[in-house]
């Protein structure tokens, strides 16, 4: 999932909140690649991680935008932000999925990569968030314009409201196994919205009670979702069952983020830490090429722990590379080019 810009200094553990995000989706996508005998018991289970960065990704951007304004130039800022931050580590990505023969193979599968026509491997995600982008301006601006005029339960209504025709019209147990559409997977995005526009009222809350339980509870009931643990306990043969379950583990997620994004507790405290920290600034990167370096070593090292730890830490490598010489110069540019459109705009109504 993409990086978001650094989150305001009042959530301290958002950048862990991503790296927790990351680490799921890490240790699922490691045992399948290198214990293959392990994929029925954990199928569906890296979309945790996947519907944890879709509702973060929607809750920051959100707030960014509510503190920023929604003026040509925070807009401009933001569709610069979004399409150098996602799109060139994304484009190389898909190349290089296809030079290795991983996942794309064919140059229409690349085309369709590329297009966002389609999504391969776990690479389906990006044209989903991307997409979303598009969509998150008017919503949270409409969000924002409830909450101002009618207050919170309006806003709550609001929300619950179109969620509830989104899944008339595309039901989250018909979504199609890793779709490029970003319809499907709206749930997710919508509680991020949510969660940003509602927090200020729910920070009036003793959050601080209840965070580490609520993270212990969540972990709880995501080890009891698991196919492997259904069997094991209630003798449930394996399924796709956990392939669609944004819906519910996005509103898991959301609840998760408002309680523990200001550092609540000890589950607070660990996502705050310098490892999840630094965890969650590599990301994106991490998550673009861990598939590709767990392919190519569990060719040869098949069932080897000492591998699987190793194309661990060698994805953590790719992950620092792909930050340190594309994202953060991207970032960087970025910073330069919104100054000079903001002066541009600026200059603009003086020049009429």
């Amino acid at each position: 999932m993409p990086a978001q810009p650094s989150p305001p200094r009042n959530l301290p553990a958002a950048d862990g909140i991503r790296g927790l995000a990351c680490l799921l989706v890490l240790l699922v996508h490691a045992f399948s690649h290198f214990y293959p005998a392990t994929f029925p018991l954990t199928r569906g289970a890296g979309k945790y991680g996947v519907w944890l960065f879709f509702v973060l990704s929607s809750f920051l951007l959100t707030l960014r935008l509510q503190q920023r304004g929604f003026g040509l130039s925070s807009l401009a800022d933001y569709a610069l932000g979004r399409t150098l931050r996602v799109l060139p580590l994304y484009f190389l990505a898909c190349l290089l999925y296809y030079w290795a023969g991983i996942g794309i193979t064919t140059a229409t599968e690349l085309k369709a990569a590329l297009t966002f026509q389609q999504g391969f491997i776990h690479l389906w995600t990006i044209p989903v968030e991307f997409k979303f982008y598009l969509l998150l301006p008017p919503l949270a601006w409409a969000g924002l314009w409830l909450l101002r005029r009618y207050g919170h339960a309006t806003l709550t209504i609001g929300g619950l409201s179109l969620l509830l025709l989104q899944q008339v019209l595309w039901p989250y147990w018909q979504t199609p196994e890793n779709s490029a559409e970003t319809r499907w997977y709206l749930p997710a995005f919508l509680f991020g919205i949510l969660a940003a526009l509602l927090l200020q009222r729910l920070r009036q809350l003793p959050r601080a009670r209840v965070a580490t339980p609520y993270a212990l509870a969540t972990l709880l009931i995501l080890l009891l979702a698991l196919p492997g643990t259904r069997l094991w306990l209630f003798d449930t043969p394996p399924s796709m069952a956990l392939m669609n379950k944004h819906l519910y583990l996005g509103l898991l997620w959301a609840i998760f983020l408002v309680l523990l994004v200001d550092g609540h507790g000890l589950a607070g405290r660990l996502l705050m830490s310098r490892p999840m920290a630094w965890l969650g600034a590599i990301s994106y990167s991490t998550y673009l090429f861990h598939w590709l370096v767990f392919s190519l070593l569990a060719r040869y090292w098949q069932g080897s722990l000492i591998a699987m730890l190793a194309a661990v830490i060698l994805a953590l490598l790719a992950g620092m590379l792909g930050y340190r010489l594309l994202e953060q110069p991207a970032e960087q540019f970025r910073h330069r080019l919104s100054r000079a459109i903001r002066k541009l705009i600026q200059r603009e109504p003086a020049v009429r």
